[in-house]
Formats: structure tokens, sequence, C-alpha cells
């Protein structure tokens, strides 16, 4: 007997009952499914500037599309329903039209999140027009379905409430490349006014061992050299003529404390994510604050009206508690979102320009302190291990046989063996060094070098391997041979273990997980033919049998380079297929040669292998595409966003020239 053979019969028996359900109450579900989404974004809106994981990008990417699917699905429904029907209530029809403007502040979208994606805000000339067919068809249900009932009288305070909020997104989405490319004579007087507004806050211009002990009074000033750092710069804007002379000055370069560096960087990326993705830029103008409070207003004085004249029937009939609840659910989102305005970083940059009012200088001190210790990015960094990934023999096979299926094997294992760790404090300290030395030797000039300016700062041109790594090989080849060497220098001198080692370590892992998970930021085109190539060659050399695999591994890597060519000359022929990227390339032997050089440096060894780390971060950094970055700020942020940031303050891309009697290195207080 088929256990499942009751399955027909059940639904033979509810079908009829649940086309009844959907035919009385569809329009009700659609909406308050949309206010499920609509709750859903407000809460995990912008956690995903927070967290690398999927769970939450899907949330949001899911709830982001189906909420403005169902609620054009429920407002197709509202256009032809049935007016002067016999069965029903007389203020039954005027119930569910006001469900429409319930509908335009649904489609408005939470203050978190008005794009899921950069490709959004490219559409807001679309959106407008939505927004004005949308609006047309709003009016339209209402005019059809307004009659004498006292219903009708709220349809204008929705109406209001709906297209403000939908009017908010739109404005929001639109106005975000809608700027001027070219710098204006209007923008240069407003910037010379900024120093203004930093009189009577604490120095910040000085040096380490001259900051005061309770760091918590630099915070306004911190906060606003951010604001004005993103203002001047705009780097989400890759067109944008940005004029060099204002970030030079002393008031705006970045102070070189680490903890003050970052968090300059963190504050100045939350104004870039803000801008792209969310409704703040539009939301904290005069404008923006009276539309708010026009349209919360509206809202209260609908629920109002609707207490009054439902007050009896809530009890009574099911259509107005239901259709009061979706009232209050919005009511209650829109409270929360008005609660969170001053808590916002926008928000704090209007205070500090107005901290000597009584009320602003009493409450600003805590806003500033929750505002500094809340979490901004994930604050991780990606690790995979080229060695450990290619001497992995056992994967999980009942995970692995659906991504064989699609033949996407290899993505699974990388995926797989990837690992995500928490930047450590020295990793930052040893970034923010590098990048000072090596701004020393570049200046303003774009970053076009990937290791040479730290073999001219170190005197290393005697060293072959070592300039041949980064000067004649692809980036691509470069970045595995280093690492192999770096993992060779790191199992073979444990007695020089320090900071710069343990850097230079995550920095390794670090740029192969690029290299084999986003190439993509490295703007490689090439990296899986080499990847898979090294992998193989590694493979072939580094496994045996009779040995673990790890010792047999660290066996072969301390070998002389000249042996390894010998042993293995015959096997990596009938190992490895060569093409022309990959020909003449010696993964294992270029790798144990310049691990040997770099061996041979002694107590400089990691100050130098370090340094050019961070010369390579900061190359991918600049080269990426602006777009790419945008990406990784609502994938929970990376470290090399940060570096382009950076860098991208500190050079000259348009060959402006330098006005004379500005700051162009600040040596005490820039990176």
């Amino acid at each position: 007997m088929d256990i499942f053979s009751w399955v027909p019969a059940l639904l033979e028996k509810l079908w009829p009952w649940l086309m009844d359900l959907w035919e009385a109450w569809s329009i009700q579900l659609l909406v308050l499914a949309g206010l499920i989404f609509q709750a859903a974004l407000t809460i995990f809106g912008s956690r995903r500037r927070l967290m690398t994981g999927y769970k939450i990008r899907f949330i949001v990417w899911a709830s982001y599309l189906l909420s403005s699917y169902v609620a054009t699905l429920a407002l197709g429904k509202l256009i032809v329903i049935r007016i002067n029907d016999p069965k029903k209530p007389d203020y039954d029809t005027e119930l569910k039209a006001l469900l429409a403007p319930l509908v335009l502040i649904l489609l408005g979208n939470p203050d978190t999140i008005t794009a899921y994606s950069v490709e959004d805000n490219r559409l807001g000339l679309r959106q407008v027009l939505n927004l004005i067919l949308t609006v047309g068809f709003v009016l339209w249900i209402l005019i059809r379905c307004r009659d004498t009932s006292k219903a009708a009288v709220l349809y204008f305070p929705m109406f209001v409430a709906g297209i403000i909020k939908y009017g908010e997104t739109v404005w929001a989405l639109k106005s975000v490349y809608d700027e001027n490319m070219s710098i204006t004579q209007e923008e240069i007087e407003e910037e010379q006014e900024i120093p203004k507004w930093f009189v009577g806050l604490p120095d910040i211009t000085c040096r380490l061992e001259d900051l005061p002990k309770d760091i918590d009074i630099l915070w306004p000033v911190i906060f606003l050299k951010a604001y004005y750092r993103f203002d001047c710069l705009k780097p989400h804007l890759v067109s944008w003529l940005y004029h060099p002379l204002f970030a030079r000055q002393v008031w705006m370069s970045l102070h070189k404390h680490p903890r003050i560096a970052f968090l300059t960087t963190d504050i100045e990326l939350g104004f870039m994510y803000d801008v792209l993705y969310t409704k703040a830029p539009v939301l904290y103008t005069k404008f923006g604050i009276a539309l708010r409070l026009i349209s919360y207003f509206s809202l209260l004085m609908t629920l109002s009206g609707f207490s009054v004249i439902f007050g009896n029937s809530f009890l009574l009939d099911l259509y107005v508690a239901y259709t009061y609840a979706l009232f209050i659910g919005v009511g209650i989102m829109e409270t929360y979102q008005i609660l969170r305005l001053p808590f916002s970083d926008w928000a704090i940059i209007k205070m500090i320009k107005h901290h000597k009012w009584p009320i602003v200088s009493s409450v600003l001190p805590f806003i500033l302190n929750r505002s500094v210790r809340k979490k901004r990015w994930s604050d991780r960094m990606g690790q995979l291990n080229l060695l450990d990934y290619c001497l992995r023999d056992k994967w999980p096979k009942a995970i692995i046989k659906i991504p064989e299926v699609f033949g996407k094997e290899e993505e699974f294992k990388i995926y797989w063996e990837s690992k995500s760790r928490r930047i450590p404090w020295y990793l930052k300290e040893v970034l923010l060094r590098d990048m000072k030395r090596l701004d020393e030797k570049r200046k303003f000039s774009p970053f076009n070098k990937r290791g040479e300016w730290t073999i001219a700062l170190e005197g290393l041109e005697r060293l072959h391997q070592v300039v041949q790594s980064v000067k004649i090989m692809s980036f691509d080849k470069s970045i595995i041979i280093w690492h192999i060497a770096t993992d060779i220098c790191y199992n073979t001198h444990h007695e020089d273990e320090n900071e710069d080692c343990w850097a230079s370590k995550l920095f390794s892992d670090y740029m192969m997980f690029l290299l084999a998970r986003c190439p993509y930021i490295l703007s490689l085109t090439t990296t899986n033919i080499t990847f898979q190539y090294a992998c193989s060659e590694l493979e072939a050399n580094l496994k045996g049998d009779g040995f673990p695999k790890r010792e047999r591994a660290l066996e072969v890597l301390m070998k002389p380079s000249d042996r390894i060519q010998r042993e293995n000359s015959t096997e990596k022929k009938k190992s490895s297929k060569k093409n022309f990227i990959t020909k003449d390339w010696d993964v294992l032997g270029e790798a144990k040669k310049l691990a040997e050089e770099l061996g041979g440096l002694h107590n400089n060894k990691w100050r130098v292998i370090s340094c050019v780390w961070v010369e390579m971060i900061c190359y991918a950094a600049y080269n990426c595409q602006v777009y790419q970055h945008a990406k990784l700020l609502r994938r929970g942020g990376d470290i090399i966003t940060h570096v382009w940031l950076m860098i991208a303050h500190k050079t000259d891309k348009f060959n402006t020239s330098i006005p004379k009697g500005t700051n162009q290195h600040g040596e005490e207080n820039t990176t």
C-alpha cells in the first residue's frame, strides 16, 4: 500500500477551500507578505555591510525582489475589485482601496536599503517612470472606490504618506550618479569654508606621543574629517574631477595612529555605502527631514482616524481588524526608523557642526561613543593556503556530488578549503607602516608597481629571482610564486617569527584567496589556468607514498632548488599540460629560488616580504574597478577596499597641479 495515497484525497478536499480563501483574502495576504518582506529588509538591510555570509545576503536579496513583486500583484488585484457588491458591507470596498496607498509605502522600502546592488542606482530614470505610473494606478483605485463611507476620508493622508515614502526611494536612487563630474566654483568656495567647522574642536594634528590619554575627545574631529574626506573625493564616482588641494591640507590628512586611521576610513566607507545603497544622503537634508515628518504624521493621522471610525468594529469584523493590524505594523516600522535617525553618522555630522547648542552638547557624547563602538564592517579577511589545498585528499563526498553534476567541483573545493579570519591589529599596523614607506617612493603618482618600489627601498636589485618575480612575471604568477616562497620561509625559519612574519603569512593567504575565489578583484583573466597548473605541479611534486603529506611536502620544499629541478623534470612533463600561458614556468623551482634569496636576507627577510605583499595589495586595490569595491561594501567589506580608499586620497589621477604651500607629505600625521 502506498503510504502517500491519502495526499490526492486531501488536496481534493482542501483545494476548494484554498480557492475560496484566495478569492476572499488574496489582496490582504499579498499586502501582509509585502509587510513581512519590508520588516526583513528593515532588520537585515544594514546588516549585510557587517557580515560576509550567504544567509543574510540571500534573505535581503529575496526580500528585496519579492516585496516589489507582491506589491505589484496587490495593485493589480485592487484595480479590478468589484464595486458595490451587495454581499459585502458598504465600507468593504473603501477598506480594500485604502490598501493601495499602503502598497506605495511598501514600495518605498525602509531607510536601510534603497538598492540591492549598484546596478539598481543606474535605473533611476526608469524608477521615476515607475513612480508616475504606480501613483496613477493608486489614484485611479482611490477615485474608483470613493463613496460616501467615512473610510474615504482616510484616503488623502494615506496617499500623502505613500507617495512621499516611494518618492524618497526614487530620489535616493536617482541622486547617486546625478552629479556634475567636474568641480564647480561654488564647490571650491564651499570647501574653502571647511576649516571653520574644526574651530573649537580638539587638535588632532599632533604626534602619536602627544595624543591625549582620553582619546574619546577626538571623536568629533575624526567624524568631521572623515565626512569631508569623503565629500571631497566622492570615491563612488569614477569620473569625478577631484581637486587635490583640500585633502592634502593638514586638517584633512590621515593620522598614522592605527585606530584613528582605520576608524576614519571605516566612517568614509560607511558614507560611501549609504550613498550607494540607502536613503541617508537625501534623508538628512532639510527637505528630506520635512518630507519624513509629513509622511510620518500623515500615517499617524490615518491610524487615529481609522481607530475613531471603526473603533466599534474591531471585534465584529475581521476585515476591519486585519486592515488595522496592517496599519499598526507599518506604523511600528516607521516609528522604529524615526527613532534610529539620530544615531546615523550623517546625523552626527549635523550635530558636530552645531556642537555649541546646549541640547546638542548634552546628547552628542553619548551618540558618539555609541557610534564609535558599533561594528562597521566584518573586519575579516579570507584565507586560502595553496599547499594545504593541494595536499588535501579527502573531500566530503556526500556534498561534493552536487557541484560535480554542474561542473563546479573545483569551485566548491576552493570554497570548502577557504577560511575567514578576524584581522588582528598588528596586521593593520604593518599595513599602515609599509604603505607610508611606499608613499615616500611613489609620491602622488598612480600605483602601477607591485614590488619594484620595495626592491628600490631595500636595495635588492642584485637579487635576480626577486626582481624577476615582481617585474617580469604576470601578476597571477607573481602571487603564486611569492605565496609558495612565503610558506617555505614560514615553515623553515621558526626562530625569526615576529609581527612582520605573522602579517606576511596572513597577507600571503589573503592574496591567494583573492586569486582563487575573487579573480575579478585582481582584474585578472588567466587566474583559473595558472592556479590549476600550479596545483597540478605541486600535487605531482609534493605528494608521495609512505610519508605523511605535510612531512613529505616539507622535505621536498627544503631541498635545494637545483635538486628539485633535476629530480622532477621528467615527472612534471608527464603530469602537467602546458600551454602558451604556463610554458617554461617552473612553479616550485622558481618559488624555491625566491625563498633561498629571501632567506639570505636574514634579519631583514620578513620586513621585505611583508612590504612586497603590501605593495601587491596596494597594486591590486588601485587597479580594481570602483564597481567591485562597491560590491564588496555590501558583502561585509574587505581590507582591500580600505587600502584603495587610502591610496585614492594620495593619488593625483588627473595630473592636476599641486598648489604651492600645501602639505604634500604630512610627515607627522599621514600614513
